[in-house]
């Protein structure tokens, strides 16, 4: 018997708050990457466009690392039904830097 396949996946986004899922920060949207060296990419230029705008919030950013639980019909509805939170197995902070915005 086939076993249903885990997904690792990155992403990127502001952390405001020390144990929040930076998927669940409402401040940025959350943009999911399959390969790290893309997320990277996506923080260091996140990073960029806020010293950009010289927004006052010296929040970290994070590069983090979410491996899903098997992908199932049962996972996808509760995806759909609960969100994304749902099908996390395991997740991780890999990176964090600070945006570098206040003065």
């Amino acid at each position: 018997m086939e076993t249903a396949p885990t997904l690792i996946l990155y992403t990127v986004a502001a952390k405001s708050r020390p144990g929040e899922h930076c998927w669940d920060d409402p401040s940025v949207p959350p943009y999911f990457y399959e390969d790290r060296d893309m997320a990277k990419q996506a923080l260091l230029d996140l990073r960029a466009h806020l010293q950009a705008g010289r927004d006052p919030d010296d929040s970290l950013i994070c590069l983090e690392r979410i491996e899903t639980v098997p992908i199932t019909t049962a996972a996808i509805m509760a995806l759909l039904n609960d969100g994304f939170s749902a099908i996390v197995k395991d997740h991780a902070v890999i990176e964090t830097i600070s945006s570098g915005c206040r003065p």
